[in-house]
């Protein structure tokens, strides 16, 4: 599986799973009424706005008392308290009154039986009242309706006008919801400027749209906003790549709790991406994953476990231990850190990727693995000709720069081959000018891996052991 893959963004979350968006802490048990939850009614309701569906009074009008003006917040209280005929009581009058906040409760009561038996007739044309006032609540509950199309038609032009009055008005759940459409592509064409989406009409222009509305949600402390805008930074969707913008919404969203977020966090730690290389901090937040019963990251701790209890050992690059790197896992890692594919055998030793993205001013890296372990063996960057003699200093500064000074040397930096080594933990380290062409090579060498793969090579594979000149160069 490929860090893409693994990458997580909150794309359901809302939308596609929706039932009673936004009210999920009014859910609950009623402690005075059992409410029918066997009712499955589609409601149609009017989309013209001039219509007016009005509720059925009738059923609420024995609680309505006459002089009796309600009070919005002692139904609250008695709402968060379950005592939801009382609350009813409460809000009963002030809905009859046109208060867009009691027609909004009363609403949400219906959907989900508190207090009363499910009606999603009578829910939806009470939220539609409060919505239709400019309640932000009311409509950003109606606009999920649409979505959800459960119980009534789905439309998403209505959706998307609910929305995006709620969204106008800084809602955060609207701005993530209308920018979670955008970003699937589902905002339909009558609900933008025609001329717009003539000229702009791509998943370019969704994606910055996405990531407009992700904003506004992420900065009011909405954390699935914050988890999808750090992917949009991590993959430069909708704006500028950035890996520390993408590290820094992560981390906001996984001190919510947001499980994407923590997973997504810790391989970012992991992979050294937006930070320096921390295991323990990547430990930290898929603990947090996994106690919350997410599978990857518990797939993960004991990999990363073996990790860290290796670190000491053995040489760490792309954010894993080569010794112990897997063929598959270290492939994921390289596509992960933008390698580009050139060739990937299951059934040969190495592997090549165009490399510009992993290591500046190369253009070539060779990835050797044991066939009968299929564990790493070898890297080998390529360093193009530069036809100057003197770049090897460049490389071996570098190295220099990462290891120490080289265990030994050999060759003049004047004339002909060079080649200087290191031993890094279980790793040999090299680096070499071949001559007459100047071309710079960075080798790795991990431990008894690289000896096992070179046993498993035939005798006259010697320019593939030492020096990987085949058909790409």
């Amino acid at each position: 599986m490929n860090t893409k893959d693994l990458v997580k963004f909150t794309l359901s979350a809302f939308i596609l799973s929706i039932g009673i968006s936004g009210c999920s802490s009014l859910l609950g048990n009623d402690e005075e009424t059992k409410a029918d939850q066997n009712m499955d009614v589609e409601v149609e309701l009017p989309t013209d706005s001039f219509v007016k569906v009005l509720p059925d009074f009738q059923a609420l009008d024995p609680l309505y008392d006459l002089g009796f003006e309600g009070d919005f917040d002692k139904g609250m209280t008695a709402y968060n308290e379950k005592r939801y005929s009382l609350a009813l009581t409460e809000w009963y009058p002030l809905a009859k009154e046109r208060d867009a906040r009691a027609e909004y409760y009363i609403g949400i009561m219906y959907l989900n039986g508190l207090g009363m038996p499910v009606n999603y007739k009578q829910g939806t044309i009470w939220i539609q009242r409060s919505a239709s006032q400019g309640y932000a609540e009311a409509q950003f509950e109606f606009g999920n309706l649409y979505v959800a199309g459960q119980k009534i038609e789905q439309n998403y032009d209505q959706a998307i006008r609910w929305l995006l009055s709620a969204a106008r008005q800084g809602h955060a759940g609207a701005q993530f919801n209308y920018g979670l459409l955008y970003q699937q592509g589902k905002v339909p064409l009558s609900s933008n400027l025609m001329e717009v989406y003539k000229q702009s009409r791509s998943q370019t222009f969704n994606d910055q749209q996405a990531f407009k509305w992700y904003t506004s949600a992420a900065t009011q402390g909405h954390g699935a906003a914050q988890n999808n805008l750090a992917w949009m930074y991590l993959y430069g969707r909708g704006v500028a790549q950035s890996d520390q913008l993408a590290l820094k919404w992560y981390t906001e969203a996984a001190n919510q709790g947001v499980i994407d977020a923590q997973y997504n966090l810790a391989l970012l730690y992991e992979q050294g991406k937006g930070t320096t290389l921390n295991l323990q901090e990547a430990l930290f937040w898929h603990s947090k994953a996994a106690d919350q019963g997410y599978f990857p990251s518990q797939q993960r701790l004991p990999i990363l476990q073996q990790q860290i209890e290796s670190f000491d050992t053995s040489l760490v690059l792309f954010g894993t231990t080569l010794a112990q790197a897997t063929r598959d896992a270290l492939r994921n890692k390289l596509k992960s850190n933008n390698g580009n594919m050139l060739r990937e055998q299951d059934n040969y030793w190495f592997d090549i990727y165009e490399s510009s993205r992993l290591l500046n001013r190369t253009d070539r890296l060779f990835v050797g693995y044991s066939l009968q372990t299929d564990h790493v063996a070898s890297l080998e960057y390529r360093f193009p000709s530069q036809n100057d003699p003197n770049f090897v200093l460049t490389v071996i500064d570098m190295v220099k720069e990462k290891y120490g000074p080289p265990i030994e040397t050999e060759g003049s930096l004047d004339f002909g081959k060079v080649k200087y080594s290191w031993i890094v933990k279980d790793t040999e380290v090299f680096v070499t000018r071949y001559w007459p062409d100047t071309t710079v090579y960075l080798s790795y060498h991990v431990g008894s891996n690289y000896q096992q793969m070179v046993s498993e090579m035939p005798e006259n594979a010697e320019e593939l052991i030492y020096n990987m000149v085949f058909e790409t160069y």
